[in-house]
């Protein structure tokens, strides 16, 4: 089987240059003489990207560890990390790579400790104590949805600051003018607590914009529970908002159920817009306006990347993955 190595050999061009050309990376700085030289050599010696390869022949069967930052009961609230992890698995089974599923167990990782990975996928958020753990495993590992060091990790993210101003543009072109945020706290450990980054995103923009209540803030979990307890309790209220901006879609359905009860319609008289576009968004009642965001292609880049480490490449890369704003029915 052909490798990036096997190209970066033949030409005398790193192996970062390689993958780059081959993933059609347009921010690189190279002539357009090298870059066919590169894909012309590609096409020639047959190689096949990661994802493309109908299987991998037995010498270079690899074995990795997919590490969730969640438990179990915890990635079934969250449909976020779900799909990201389908993704990697799915392109794997294509690909003959196997898998092993490592959850968090009692806020640990357990490794057995003669079981040997190629390398590791870590979906999620980690201490540095995590990520010290993990390299004693292996030197080949892949961030989805954080990047820890860009110097030392490839990692897949999407850009949450452009994301949220997206939405909140949008909301405000539409005359919206008080707008809320039913949103989760993060944390990598029970002592640990991160800043949520669409909630920052969302105050700062719109304090910038002279229009952020913090009345209209609701904080809890990323889970339907707690999207419908937080909007039982701005329900109470008399001065809400009239369009709330949910950090997944989970939210926005327990946000949703909360409305329909109070005998309130959506859109008429509060709208909600959700995140992630889960499958389900599209069956709401009515159907849910959200931000898709490409889970399954994030975990096909995080495979792509780490097969191309596993095989030389020593230059680390970082995947900013675009999203897309999708309008249904329950905004204005």
């Amino acid at each position: 089987m052909v490798t990036l190595k096997n190209i970066a050999e033949k030409l005398g061009v790193s192996i970062t240059t390689i993958s780059r050309v081959l993933n059609q990376d347009k921010t690189l700085s190279v002539s357009e003489e090298l870059r066919k030289k590169i894909v012309d050599t590609a096409v020639r010696m047959n190689y096949k990207t990661p994802r493309n390869r109908p299987n991998i022949i037995s010498k270079n069967k690899y074995n990795i560890a997919i590490i969730h930052w969640y438990d179990i009961k915890e990635e079934l609230d969250d449909p976020y990390y779900m799909q990201i992890r389908r993704g990697i698995q799915q392109l794997a089974v294509k690909g003959g790579i196997d898998t092993v599923l490592l959850y968090k167990q009692d806020g640990k990782y357990i490794f057995s400790p003669d079981k040997y990975y190629d390398g590791v996928i870590c979906i999620g958020k980690f201490s540095l104590l995590q990520i010290n753990q993990f390299k004693k495993i292996t030197k080949n590992i892949v961030f989805v949805d954080s990047s820890p060091d860009e110097n030392l990790f490839d990692s897949v993210v999407i850009d949450f600051n452009h994301a949220v101003k997206n939405v909140l543009r949008h909301l405000i072109k539409s005359g919206y003018k008080k707008i809320g945020y039913i949103g989760g706290m993060e944390y990598i450990s029970k002592n640990v607590r991160l800043g949520e980054r669409r909630e920052l995103v969302f105050r700062d923009y719109l304090f910038q914009k002279n229009l952020l209540n913090t009345k209209y803030i609701h904080i809890g979990s990323f889970t339907s529970e707690s999207g419908y307890v937080l909007m039982k309790k701005a329900l109470m209220n008399d001065d809400r908002a009239n369009v709330y901006f949910c950090a997944n879609d989970s939210i926005a359905l327990g946000a949703l159920r909360a409305i329909h009860e109070k005998d309130l319609s959506v859109p008429s008289d509060i709208s909600i817009i959700g995140f992630n576009d889960n499958p389900s968004s599209n069956y709401t009642s009515p159907p849910l306006s959200t931000i898709r965001v490409y889970t399954k292609f994030m975990g096909e880049q995080a495979l792509n990347s780490l097969i191309e480490i596993i095989e030389g490449r020593d230059i680390s890369i970082k995947k900013v993955i675009p999203t897309k704003l999708i309008i249904r029915q329950s905004l204005k």
